[in-house]
């Protein structure tokens, strides 16, 4: 039993991020318990192939997360929701070469970090979508499809969010549309018309 790389870069980045958030904004201290509890259950696994997918949803996380801390001591609770986004991650059915689906997570992080660092902890409760959104994402099969949905909603969401310093609503459709992967090749058209207006069941049913 040997200890994978992947496993330890994903403890190494969470501790890389969230130490110097906390020194930047001591007040924030608790959020270091989140940390430890996040590298716990990445450390009982430490055996398992994380893969670069993981790495870089993990990363994106904690990053984000760092950045919401190290702006306003209001946003350590966001730890919470990184702490369960990254268990999400860690224990989910995403392939290692996913790396589109690690980056959608990256990706919906990087936006909640931005939006709080630049405008505080009012609208902090955002980072509970974030994390439906990672277990969606995290958790589906689709390869591409929904970590480019991810990028595109949450991009928009972010981007207007920054812009308005309000408006944090959108992040409620930006996590529907992520995990529907609406406009993208998740949809499946009907392939052809079936002519099926006098068929009949092989069983008729009994009438009384």
């Amino acid at each position: 039993m040997t200890i994978k790389a992947t496993s330890l870069l994903s403890i190494l980045v969470i501790w890389a991020c969230m130490i110097p958030a906390v020194a930047i904004e001591p007040g924030a201290w608790w959020a270091l318990i989140f940390a430890f509890l996040a590298t716990g259950s990445i450390g009982i696994g430490a055996w398992r192939r994380l893969g670069l997918s993981r790495l870089i949803g993990v990363a994106g996380i904690w990053a984000g997360t760092a950045a919401a801390v190290a702006s306003d001591p209001g946003n350590a609770w966001t730890s919470i929701f990184a702490f369960l986004s990254t268990g999400a991650v860690v224990y989910s059915i995403m392939r290692r070469d996913a790396l589109v689906t690690g980056l959608g997570i990256s990706a919906t992080w990087a936006m909640v970090g931005a939006v709080l660092a630049a405008h505080g902890s009012d609208g902090s409760w955002i980072v509970v979508f974030a994390f439906l959104t990672t277990g969606s994402l995290a958790n589906s099969r689709s390869r591409a499809a929904k970590g480019l949905a991810t990028m595109l909603w949450w991009g928009i969401a972010g981007t207007i969010m920054l812009a308005t310093g309000t408006w944090y609503w959108l992040c409620v459709p930006a996590f529907l549309l992520s995990a529907a992967s609406l406009g993208l090749t998740d949809l499946r058209l009907p392939r052809g018309l079936e002519w099926d207006l006098f068929e009949r069941d092989d069983e008729p049913r009994m009438v009384n």
